[in-house]
């Protein structure tokens, strides 16, 4: 029998679908928290980076991140003692810092 290494696993929600699980899916399967922590982030940046427009205030960006974007979960699998990533606290954060970058390149 072999047993996987894997044991974090990535699923994202559609906060336009909210509460719909037929619009979710599965992400990956990542060795680490941090691997997992990593991708996650990422899909929450990407909708940032492709929504962004100069000129957009970051309270803008969350509203539509709030409505149309996904909310990546990480399933910790038996690792309960890792806590839990919150997209919409990520969110916050990187909303200001991602308008910034852009705003100033």
């Amino acid at each position: 029998m072999t047993t996987s290494t894997k044991h974090f696993y990535l699923r994202v929600y559609d906060n336009f679908h909210y509460m719909d699980e037929s619009e979710a899916y599965n992400h990956g399967q990542f060795e680490t928290y941090e691997e997992a922590l990593i991708a996650a982030k990422a899909i929450v940046d990407e909708f940032f980076e492709q929504n962004w427009e100069r000129g957009i205030k970051p309270d803008h960006l969350l509203a539509q991140y709030s409505l149309y974007g996904e909310d990546p979960v990480i399933l910790h699998g038996e690792h309960a003692e890792h806590k839990s990533f919150s997209a919409r606290t990520y969110a916050n954060t990187s909303a200001v810092e991602i308008c910034r970058k852009l705003e100033n390149k």
